[in-house]
């Protein structure tokens, strides 16, 4: 049997829904357009579009308004900042300096205040010259401590004039110790000055008048230079008291306790009286008793009492 030619139609393949292998990717599916993500078994292959991904900078510049993105300043501003910049500079520079002299301040008040504390343990703040004291008297308790140190040195001189009494065969001349005792009187007058000064000032007075009193025999109680000398100290006590007086009056509203003026003159005339009989001194404080008795008419002075003028 003679074979029939075969035309082209026979080799051609089945159709894709008759065969087991998918067909081959023709012009035709390449027209078509696609997206990525679609389920297409042709587009296995094909690459998805890039995105760039959220929070990432492009995303941010994209979103970011134009007004918050930072510029480059203009000249103007950037002259203005460089004709500032040296004062600027010259400020941190005295700044610097300020705290700098802040230390040093705080190291001299330290070192002030321990100067004063080796002063006052000595007991020599009545011996410190004037610059000293004054920055020492600013302390409220200033009058207090003074007054202190005042007794505890008129308590030494005492001491020291009756060790050299006893030393001697003979008293000492009376001027030897009023001019020892004198010297705690420029002091006493400073602590009146005071604040709560002048009822301490006003004791004080009163206690070295009496170590004066102690001292000397009989002897001396009768030689005329002895009791010239006693009644030139007296005078110059008298003096001081009676400023002393005055101040307390007048600022008799500061102290913690009354001062009972009548007191403090029964007190002096009983002194005056035994000096007079003892050694013949005629005046003990003559000018402060007639502040204070004139005081006393006017009636008792005390805390919140009234105070009146004097003759």
């Amino acid at each position: 049997m003679p074979l029939r030619p075969t035309s082209f139609a026979d080799h051609q393949s089945p159709p894709y829904k008759d065969t087991q292998y998918a067909s081959t990717y023709n012009s035709q599916d390449r027209l078509r357009p696609t997206t990525a993500g679609q389920s297409d078994p042709h587009y296995h292959n094909a690459l998805p579009i890039q995105r760039p991904p959220e929070g990432s900078n492009n995303a941010t510049a994209h979103n970011t308004p134009p007004s918050t993105m930072t510029s480059a300043p203009d000249p103007l501003t950037r002259a203005f900042n460089e004709a500032v910049r040296p004062y600027l500079d010259k400020i941190e520079r005295l700044q610097a300096e300020i705290e700098e002299k802040n230390l040093d301040i705080q190291q001299l008040e330290d070192e002030r205040a321990d100067m004063h504390a080796w002063i006052d343990k000595r007991g020599l703040r009545a011996d410190v010259p004037p610059s000293i004291a004054a920055a020492m008297n600013s302390d409220s308790t200033s009058a207090q401590t003074l007054a202190h140190h005042l007794d505890r040195k008129m308590t030494i001189l005492n001491h020291d004039l009756h060790r050299l009494q006893d030393s001697l065969s003979s008293h000492l001349p009376t001027s030897t110790f009023t001019t020892t005792l004198a010297t705690l009187l420029p002091a006493i007058e400073s602590l009146s000055l005071l604040p709560h000064g002048p009822p301490l000032a006003f004791e004080l007075l009163i206690k070295l008048g009496g170590n004066l009193n102690s001292h000397g025999g009989e002897e001396g109680y009768n030689n005329d230079g002895d009791i010239a000398s006693r009644a030139e100290f007296y005078s110059r006590l008298d003096e001081t008291m009676v400023d002393v007086v005055r101040r307390r009056l007048e600022r008799g509203g500061d102290e913690e306790q009354a001062w009972y003026v009548g007191k403090d003159v029964k007190r002096l005339e009983k002194t005056g009286g035994f000096l007079r009989s003892k050694i013949g001194l005629q005046t003990y404080f003559p000018r402060s008793l007639d502040v204070m008795r004139y005081e006393v008419k006017r009636g008792e002075v005390g805390v919140n009492g009234r105070h009146g003028g004097s003759p």
